[in-house]
């Protein structure tokens, strides 16, 4: 009664330490200490288990004992055997003598105790056993039990009480084993994440270098390696690794041939050191084993890179020789790494295609510009030539009726190329010299100007302003005028025999817009998309039977923009249109 007594208390107490405290190394110790000191077994030994195998954590017993047992390591899968052989006692399981193989018992330790005829003495060959199982069935560590108190069988009650300190056992294991996977969760996850972020940086090998330095610390490899190779001549192909950095001499080139043969992807690979051969690198295990033995590396798991179907790279995990396997969870993270990486390497691949191809673009631009001002600038020589002497044929001879048209289509030329040159400077200009310039002055200068032709069309021109005074903005005024010209020149062309063009400024807090208004032609929806575009014509017969160039508006549109403003159209086909030229206003004070 004395010792059940206190093995209640012992285990009342344990009950409070298994459900409050997170040392769960103490509390096994303390469980352990508990069935030698109360319950007057000679030995207890908890083991834990480590993937498929039990390793003795916790031993209480004679000082000798404990050196012969601790940290022991036995196959799970041979004490699940016995387990099958054993008697039944509750959730205890009995070996007697005799039943165990001849191999188990080489293996296991025996204490030395005398023999006896008594049925009910321990017999040295013996065995007690409590699996130590979570509440949902899982196989968490197993107890054992040797030299029981008077030298004899646990009878009903001592058994009842060792299966209570058994229990204590498995809770406190099972406590540990939820609390390790949310630890490793929160691992799983925060190493994740910050493979996730490292995809956003602009430079591919900063990213990969930021994401194999949070695999290589969350699974604490001895060599972590990601590999990519390009998908054609022009792509980027790096190699990054850590602790040893990634040199020439550590490429396995052959492992990119293996994978490519591969029909399910993604998949996890292991190689051993030692490994004879593997089926899935056929051949570039050998090379890969050569520089794990160079690096100490007992095992490493290969990942495949894909990306749509698309092999783009590897990641090399390499553990060293006492490393843990990975759980299931954590093999599925560095499928989840893997499946990250390739979505970071072919973003940076489309990338590296569209900054290609922009400078491409820029090149071809350039050239044209080039190519433009350079013709234009052929052409105006000549063209000087032609219009020289063909009015000084006038002067001499006015009845040639021919000179006339000479003189009229070379001013024509002479306008095109002059209308050439102008949108080759200003699509290479980013600065234009500036200071202030009134808007309003312009307007009604080149109302003026236009009068004249419009008068000669039949077309009404008038300019109304809703305010007073100057209206003031910074600007280049030959450009600024140039934009307000064209669209005055436009609606006057393109308006016919007694329609009206309507010039009107608004002016609000920040912005000075002009409208130019006309009943012409128009333009029709499809137009419209292309009408801001270099050499665009319309496709409206009615609008090509009027002599042009097509870079008027391109050109207006461009000294729009430099200055922060904006050129917009509005218009039907049929019934007019309406350009609209806004700019920030300057007031004469900021002057």
């Amino acid at each position: 009664m004395p010792r059940n007594h206190g093995a209640l208390s012992r285990l009342a107490e344990l009950m409070r330490r298994v459900n409050s405290s997170t040392d769960t190394e103490v509390i096994l110790e303390e469980i352990a200490h508990g069935v030698v000191d109360v319950l007057g077994y000679g030995v207890a030994a908890i083991a834990r288990l480590e993937g498929d195998t039990l390793v003795m954590t916790n031993v209480a017993g004679p000082p000798d004992v404990v050196a012969q047992i601790l940290h022991r390591r036995t196959p799970a899968e041979q004490i699940l055997d016995e387990f099958r052989e054993a008697d039944r006692w509750g959730i205890l399981r009995f070996v007697p003598a005799g039943r165990m193989s001849e191999e188990r018992l080489r293996a296991a330790w025996i204490p030395e105790v005398p023999l006896s005829d008594d049925p009910e003495a321990w017999h040295p060959e013996h065995a007690l056993y409590a699996p130590l199982y979570s509440a949902g069935g899982e196989l968490l560590g197993n107890m054992a039990v040797d030299l029981p108190p008077d030298g004899r069988v646990p009878d009903e009650g001592d058994r009842e009480l060792l299966e209570m300190f058994a229990v204590q056992a498995g809770v406190a294991l099972s406590n540990a084993r939820e609390r390790e996977r949310l630890t490793d969760r929160l691992r799983l996850d925060r190493m994740l994440t910050e493979v996730a972020a490292a995809g956003t940086q602009h430079s591919l090998p900063q990213a990969l270098t930021s994401a194999v330095g949070a695999v290589a610390e969350c699974f604490g490899t001895a060599q972590c390696v990601v590999r990519t190779f390009p998908a054609d001549a022009q792509g980027s192909q790096i190699g990054i690794a850590t602790p040893h950095p990634f040199t020439p001499e550590n490429d396995v080139p052959e492992i990119r041939t293996d994978l490519e043969q591969l029909q399910d992807l993604p998949v996890l690979i292991e190689l051993g050191v030692s490994d004879a051969s593997s089926d899935l690198l056929p051949r570039s295990a050998t090379h890969t084993q050569r520089l794990m033995r160079s690096m100490r590396v007992d095992r490493a798991l290969v990942c495949p890179l894909v990306s749509r179907e698309e092999l783009v790279g590897y990641l090399v995990l390499g553990f060293a020789r006492h490393a843990r396997p990975l759980t299931a969870a954590e093999a599925d993270a560095v499928l989840e790494v893997g499946r990250l990486l390739a979505q970071t390497v072919r973003a940076s691949r489309v990338l590296e295609t569209e900054q290609r191809l922009v400078q491409e673009l820029r090149e071809l631009a350039r050239y044209r510009s080039e190519l433009i001002a350079t013709i234009s600038h052929e052409l105006k020589t000549p063209l000087t030539a032609i219009l020289g002497h063909a009015e000084l044929i006038a002067d001499r001879h006015p009845d040639l009726t021919s000179i006339d048209a000479i003189i009229r289509n070379a001013q024509r030329l002479n306008n095109l190329v002059a209308n050439l040159l102008h949108y080759s400077r200003i699509q290479g200009r980013r600065e234009t010299v500036r200071r202030a310039v009134d808007l309003a002055e312009l307007c009604e200068a080149s109302v003026d100007l236009l009068g004249i032709r419009a008068k000669q069309a039949g077309v009404h021109l008038s300019f109304t302003s809703s305010g007073s005074g100057p209206v003031v903005v910074f600007g280049d005024p030959e450009e600024l005028a140039r934009v307000i010209d064209n669209m005055v020149d436009n609606a006057v062309k393109y308006t016919p025999e007694d329609g009206t063009v309507e010039v009107r400024m608004t002016v609000t807090d920040d912005e000075v817009s002009v409208e130019v208004t006309d009943t012409g032609i128009g333009i029709s929806v499809t137009d419209q998309a292309h009408v801001f575009s270099a050499f665009h014509r319309s496709t409206n017969p009615n609008a090509l039977s009027v002599p042009g160039t097509g870079l008027g508006l391109p050109i207006a549109q461009r000294i729009a923009e430099t200055h922060g403003g904006t050129l917009s159209v509005s218009s039907a086909l049929g019934t007019g249109s309406t350009f609209t030229f806004t700019l920030p206003l300057r007031s004469t004070r900021d002057t």
